[in-house]
């Protein structure tokens, strides 16, 4: 019996912390998704009417596709950028890895509201620098508006993730390549394989697991986005809801209209993609773990 008490004992204020930080939410959320409750009136059940209203919502598949787009288009360029980086950097700098790595993991240091700031000096409709390179260019004055435009407002969205997030992917890849051992490379060479072979058939075949860990951790970060389209929008999500995510969508839901219970819905209705993408990944991850 004393045994068992010090063993409760022990593992008390894990068991506290989660269920008062995870356990409990997560059933909390369960609960509020089936109720209407506006945090001050008595909650009213409702069933699946706060899911079914997401999804007849046209705000709301506004934000679904603007997060698909948003998440696709920078998971794209941003694995496309980090994987050139880190195969000339894993190439060619041999001495300077290290400061590579520093340097290219900066942008994910700076927090998004200044990142947003950085963003506006260059976008900005009067006096930003792409307006006056522009006018330069063709010798009239421009005043664009970038960031009220329906159509460049998700590219930009995607140039800040682009920018934040590369360092960070290219990190995971160079971490991989550096795993590779270099008597592969050296008998393939020996053996007269050309560079873009080493490339294609060994280099990315054994690459394929850090590949797949930067796609499905971008996805899972993407389908959560917040912090860069409400910082740049300024909260609004843009002229029309033009760069409004699922995340943006959420909030917007539950603390600005104090809607919690269909903000709870939005939450389930991410969190089973994220799940999702998990379980896909676990699949993808144990395929190539079979492959290899």
């Amino acid at each position: 019996m004393r045994g068992t008490g010090a063993l409760w004992l022990t593992v008390s204020p894990f068991l506290i912390i989660f269920l008062a930080f995870s356990f409990f939410p997560v059933v909390f959320s369960a609960w509020l998704g089936f109720n209407r409750w506006d945090g001050f009136s008595p909650p009213q059940f409702v069933g699946l009417d706060n899911y079914l209203t997401a999804l007849g919502d046209p705000v709301f598949r506004k934000a679904v596709w603007n997060t698909v787009y948003i998440w696709l288009v920078s998971t794209v360029i941003t694995a496309g950028l980090a994987l050139t980086l880190a195969v000339v950097i894993n190439e060619y700098a041999v001495f300077g890895r290290t400061y590579f790595r520093l340097v290219f993991l900066l942008p994910l240091l700076v927090a998004p509201a200044i990142a947003a700031v950085i963003l506006r000096v260059f976008f900005t409709a009067n006096g930003g620098l792409v307006n006056m390179l522009i006018g330069e260019v063709t010798g009239t004055p421009t005043y664009f508006s970038w960031f009220d435009s329906t159509v460049w407002i998700k590219p930009l969205v995607v140039l800040l993730v682009v920018w934040r997030w590369t360092g960070w992917h290219m990190i995971i890849f160079l971490a991989g390549l550096q795993a590779i051992s270099r008597d592969i490379y050296e008998a393939a060479r020996m053996e007269g394989v050309s560079r873009w072979s080493i490339f294609s058939r060994i280099t990315m075949p054994l690459l394929a697991p850090s590949i797949a860990f930067s796609v499905i951790t971008a996805t899972i970060g993407g389908l959560q986005m917040f912090d860069e389209p409400y910082v740049l929008t300024q909260g609004t999500g843009g002229t029309d809801d033009a760069a409004s995510t699922l995340g943006m969508y959420l909030y917007a839901t539950a603390f600005t209209q104090f809607d919690f219970g269909l903000g709870a819905a939005v939450s389930w209705y991410i969190f089973i993609a994220v799940v999702a993408m998990t379980l896909l990944y676990r699949r993808i991850s144990a395929n190539l773990g079979a492959t290899s």
